[in-house]
């Protein structure tokens, strides 16, 4: 466990490979308006010197572990690790502003004490060709969270979004509620959906704290693993509505499906969704897996 000094209260785990922009991140731990302990976890040994040059001059915690054990392992072994009483997440091509921690540890301790054991989470900027806040709608706490974030009632990713970076909850919730290591896609979703199975309350401020950069290099939302998508899905709770799951087939699975060069299955995906109840943004959205597919094809 990684002693940290009386003041500071969390710890931010911050799973990473070694990309350059860990530097940033990190940054954005240490300009928080309260102490933060940043704990990297490099999930590639090799890569360690390069980290530490990127990192020089920067006070953080590194710890090493076998290459390729994935962000849900690295993010179980931080937490594992941390000497603080709460943890917070960061992916390591994301930022928090300089409020985060404090603005969300009030609410946390708010919330844990009128509703027991909780996690709290943020709105997010969005930073791509376009920037955009997001979510629209609030999480509404004691709804379906998987409902939530399965809805694709828009083209863009904006009605209801919840990701890892913008979460804060005690370390002992971590450790009882650990990251399923055996899934390659849909880590966030699938902890969240674990934690309201396990009774904790799961609560979204209106503020935006965190600064999320899309289609980062190596990302592996951006790798079309349908077959994972699918696995996933079939490990959801009846308690999903029939509408986010076809929401999900279309706009994730088809997709996936389409981008992969499996066109018969895109098709056949994209039908079942619709044919559950998929808005149409998200047959929208599928769609544009062929068009992707086929831009490749002509390239």
């Amino acid at each position: 466990m990684i002693r940290a000094p009386h003041s500071a209260e969390v710890t931010a785990v911050i799973p990473t490979t070694g990309r350059v922009s860990l530097k940033a991140a990190v940054q954005s731990v240490l300009r928080q308006s309260v102490e933060v302990i940043p704990l990297v976890v490099l999930d590639d040994p090799s890569a360690q010197n390069q980290v530490c040059h990127t990192l020089r001059g920067l006070k953080y915690h590194l710890i090493s572990i076998p290459g390729g054990c994935g962000a849900a392992a690295a993010r179980n072994l931080g937490a594992a690790a941390a000497g603080t009483e709460y943890v917070a997440f960061l992916d390591d091509d994301d930022q928090w502003v300089a409020q985060k921690t404090e603005r969300r540890l009030a609410q946390l301790r708010e919330n844990l004490a009128a509703h027991g054991d909780s996690i709290v989470s943020a709105r997010i900027l969005l930073v791509g060709e376009t920037s955009k806040v997001v979510p629209e709608s609030l999480y509404g706490p004691g709804t379906d969270i998987s409902s939530y974030v399965l809805d694709r009632s828009t083209l863009r990713l904006r009605r209801c979004f919840m990701q890892s970076s913008s979460l804060l909850c005690r370390r002992r919730t971590a450790l009882q509620v650990p990251w399923n290591e055996k899934l390659a896609r849909h880590q966030d979703w699938d902890w969240l959906v674990a934690l309201q199975r396990h009774g904790v309350h799961i609560a979204q401020l209106l503020d935006v704290l965190v600064r999320v950069f899309q289609h980062s290099p190596d990302s592996v939302s951006n790798t079309p693993n349908w077959q994972a998508s699918v696995a996933w899905l079939q490990t959801l709770p009846p308690t999903v509505t029939t509408r986010a799951r076809g929401d999900f087939i279309t706009s994730i699975v088809a997709r996936g499906a389409f981008e992969s060069g499996s066109l018969v299955r895109g098709a056949q995906e994209l039908l079942r969704g619709v044919a559950a109840g998929a808005h149409p943004a998200a047959a929208v959205v599928g769609l544009t897996g062929f068009v992707r597919y086929g831009r490749y094809r002509r390239g």
